[in-house]
């Protein structure tokens, strides 16, 4: 036993005299975050933090993308179970996001969503849509807090606003001109959008 003792005590002090207190600080880190992920329940938390920590703000789309009459017509159920078609926001300035609770790249921008609505939500559209049951996305939006508006996806969506991934995120003027579209997740709050944001409501 005290030889045991005596190797760990022995490869313990090697170890410190190689690294910096910051590399054994990043070592611990990074070891903690591996047997983190072992482990189903805090692998999405995870990954969601280790997103938050590298997202950027989204670009302008350079392609000249404007909706066209038929792709207003589709279908959403806000969590009170009453049906709206996507023309309803037309001529208003539209913030659409399409996400799920099992996506970790989509729970890391939320929060930076969140904050966006809390700024313009009063000034603009906000649109947040999922595929999955209402009273999943329920409980998800209630236990962080969020209070944007969320929807179900009742039906298809016109080509020009689907995604074969989420987080899918689309920033319409009120014209009907796609200013911006993510896929993946992005920092939403940032400056770039907001001067954005500010010129198309004012």
């Amino acid at each position: 036993m005290e030889k045991k003792r005596g190797f760990w005590a022995e490869q313990w002090h090697k170890y410190r005299r190689k690294k910096t207190i910051w590399g054994i600080a990043f070592d611990f880190i990074f070891t903690a975050l591996l047997i983190s992920m072992l482990f189903p329940a805090s692998r999405k938390i995870v990954s969601a933090t280790i997103i938050r920590y590298s997202m950027f703000q989204p670009r302008e789309t350079e392609d000249l993308i404007y909706l066209k009459e038929n792709d207003y017509n589709w279908y959403l159920v806000d969590m009170n179970g009453n049906r709206h078609q996507f023309s309803e926001f037309k001529g208003q300035a539209v913030f659409l996001n399409l996400w799920a609770t099992w996506c970790p790249p989509c729970i890391a921008e939320m929060p930076s969503i969140q904050r966006l609505y809390s700024e313009y939500g009063d000034k603009m559209a906000f649109v947040l849509a999922s595929q999955e049951e209402a009273n999943i996305i329920q409980a998800f939006v209630e236990s962080k807090g969020y209070t944007f508006p969320i929807y179900n996806l009742a039906g298809g969506m016109p080509d020009v606003l689907s995604s074969r991934s989420i987080p899918a995120s689309f920033l319409i003027s009120p014209e009907g001109k796609v200013i911006m579209k993510k896929q993946g997740a992005a920092k939403w709050d940032g400056k770039k959008v907001k001067q954005i944001l500010d010129e198309m409501i004012q």
